[in-house]
């Protein structure tokens, strides 16, 4: 089991690499770049998530529905709503589904906020 900052770590270098392809995907036109970026920035939110919820002390979650409720115990809905819009435009709509739709990037920014959010809670 990876430790906290090692998840935060882990977060920090998703989101630096999704965004990048990301955004190299959208200059081209290279579906596939922008679906692998979609895909490392919703894991870049699984990684701060799990280094959140580990230095609240609950055990790491496995699955998005055990995410939410991890959050959702030590009450941190807004992580809730932006792993949830996450989960369904980055990771089911951006990578599985090849759609890019409007809220990708709404997604995006959700996931800085969520990491930056998150590197002040564990004071790494």
């Amino acid at each position: 089991m990876a430790k906290v900052k090692d998840h935060l770590k882990s977060a920090e270098e998703f989101y630096a690499l999704g965004t990048e392809e990301y955004e190299e995907g959208l200059r081209k036109g290279d579906l596939t770049r922008m679906r692998e970026g979609c895909e490392k920035i919703f894991h870049a939110y699984v990684e701060a998530a799990a280094a959140l919820v580990q230095k609240r002390g609950l055990p790491e979650p496995d699955s998005h529905g055990e995410r939410w409720e991890a959050l959702d115990k030590i009450g941190e809905r807004r992580l809730i709503e932006i792993g949830d819009l996450a989960f369904l435009y980055l990771h089911q709509y951006g990578y599985y589904g090849g759609k890019m739709r409007p809220e990708v990037e709404k997604s995006v920014k959700g996931v800085k906020e969520a990491i930056d959010y998150v590197r002040k809670e564990v004071a790494y």
